[in-house]
């Protein structure tokens, strides 16, 4: 069977990987030039020599897929434990250490890696920015059930779809093809999920000596977390930090001057950490408008029941708001078609 997968996050490439083991054609689509959603690195600095993660910092597990997961990746040397030491600042200011019950995990080669390992065995097409997909049907002479339309006009047939965006731009997909099978419900149910921004600063300090913690997890209206990346790899460009800031300072800022903006948060991380943190020599901003839903639903993936139907939807909405939830979607609902549509 020929599946299309819109969206290289971490639940469509978990899905595509499955499935393509079970021996399916396997094709992702991702608008962006890059796989692997918010685990992302870039490089940044004055002269984009430092590499940073600029979405998720880190990964823990708690399930068993997932941990088996996390070990696969570091068998591959793609995963190594963040040793060290943890921060955590509360609402009064004051700063003390704690230890994670779960061990943290951090890409030395950047987070984008995790993506490009799921989907090494996959036909992934950056670059590609679907528009729509109509529906064929069993009775057409045509070959494939679905057909996907493309911005660029063009088009594409496959077997069966799975939609591994966020449920805002599933619903958006979900409207091009309403008229034409039962996806109402569907779009009724994910029309209810809300999403929370946030904006992450990238922030270079040189050769300032940053604090000894690896993370300061915050208390705050305005930073939520603080990753030092210098204690992730060596920077000879020197030492930077990734600045998140919580939902709902993000949301209430999301449209303002971005270079404003990051004048806020690093003020702000002046004020709880020390003056010089105010004062980096370069900064950058990220706004991630789909960073976590609020209010997830209760499935581990969403499909449409019919004879020559197969659509379904995985993702980060779905039983739970983090990455682990997007690849346990992903993965539970690559398993199912296993079952259902065996090779």
């Amino acid at each position: 069977m020929k599946i299309g997968v819109i969206g290289a996050g971490i639940a469509g490439l978990a899905a595509g990987r499955e499935l393509a083991k079970a021996g399916h054609e396997v094709i992702v689509y991702e608008k962006s030039t890059d796989i692997g959603g918010r685990m992302a690195c870039r490089y940044a600095g004055e002269q984009n020599q430092i590499r940073m993660d600029h979405g998720l910092t880190y990964l823990s597990a708690e399930s068993s897929w997932f941990k088996s997961f996390l070990e696969e990746l570091q068998v591959h040397n793609i995963l190594q434990k963040w040793e060290g030491e943890f921060a955590y600042r509360n609402t009064n200011g004051e700063i003390s250490l704690y230890h994670p019950e779960c061990p943290y995990f951090i890409a030395p080669e950047g987070m984008n890696a995790v993506g490009k390992h799921l989907g090494r065995m996959l036909d992934v097409r950056t670059g590609t920015n679907v528009g729509g997909f109509t529906h064929i049907g069993e009775h057409s002479a045509k070959k494939r059930t679905w057909m996907i339309n493309f911005s660029s006009s063009r088009t594409e047939g496959v077997d069966a779809l799975i939609i591994a965006t966020p449920s805002r731009q599933a619903y958006g997909l979900l409207n091009t093809t309403i008229d034409e099978i039962e996806t109402l419900n569907l779009v009724k149910e994910i029309d209810e999920v809300i999403y929370k921004p946030q904006f992450a600063v990238l922030a270079g300090y040189g050769n300032t000596d940053l604090p000894d913690w690896n993370a300061l997890k915050c208390e705050d209206d305005i930073i939520e977390w603080v990753s030092n990346e210098s204690t992730k790899r060596k920077q000879e460009s020197g030492n930077a930090l990734v600045i998140q800031t919580t939902g709902e300072f993000a949301g209430k800022h999301a449209t303002d001057n971005k270079e404003e903006i990051s004048e806020i948060v690093t003020d702000r991380l002046g004020e709880m950490i020390g003056g010089w943190a105010a004062l980096p020599e370069w900064k950058q901003i990220q706004l991630w408008k789909y960073s976590q839903s609020e209010n997830p639903l209760n499935h581990d993936f969403m499909e449409i029941e019919g004879k020559d139907t197969p659509l379904a939807l995985v993702g980060d909405y779905l039983n739970g708001n983090t990455i682990e939830s997007a690849y346990l979607s992903g993965l539970k609902l690559g398993k199912h078609w296993c079952k259902k549509y065996p090779v």
